[in-house]
């Protein structure tokens, strides 16, 4: 696995938030947030402007809970309606590295990742990000490919 260092870049995004989200349910959440934040996507005519994302933070010490925030990435602002408001991804010191794979296996990205971070010295800011890079409707689930991105103090 590559593991690189970047500076990322801030996207807007229509996003939604969910508190205290239980593992055990995100796949249900975020089928829930992503339909609706694509569906008011077409209600105003765009397209997304970027890959999915799933922004984690406030993680539980056993890393088991978290708040989460599903963005879309557009190229413009839009009105915010409901649930939905306009969000801003981090931007600044990052590493990443990419998952091959199944979701539910993404700790064997994550894990290096981490190991990473310790062996250089490297400190999370405690936000990191999955963006989703291709549909899991019509992929594999070996094929499956999502960015993995941790932001650095």
């Amino acid at each position: 696995m590559s593991i690189e260092t970047i500076n990322k870049e801030v996207e807007i995004a229509v996003a939604v938030k969910y508190t205290d989200i239980d593992c055990a349910d995100f796949e249900a959440v975020m089928g829930e947030g992503y339909q609706k934040l694509l569906a008011y996507a077409a209600q105003c005519c765009k397209q997304p402007a970027g890959a999915p994302y799933c922004k984690y933070s406030n993680a539980s010490a056993d890393y088991m809970r978290f708040d989460i925030e599903l963005g879309i990435p557009v190229d413009e602002p839009l009105p915010e309606k409901d649930e939905i408001y306009m969000g801003k991804t981090c931007e600044g010191k990052a590493i990443t590295a990419m998952h091959k794979g199944a979701y539910k296996d993404i700790e064997q990205t994550y894990a290096p990742m981490m190991k990473y971070m310790e062996e250089n010295k490297l400190e999370s800011t405690g936000v990191y990000y999955d963006y989703y890079l291709n549909n899991p409707a019509d992929t594999p689930e070996s094929e499956l490919l999502t960015k993995v991105v941790f932001m650095l103090k």
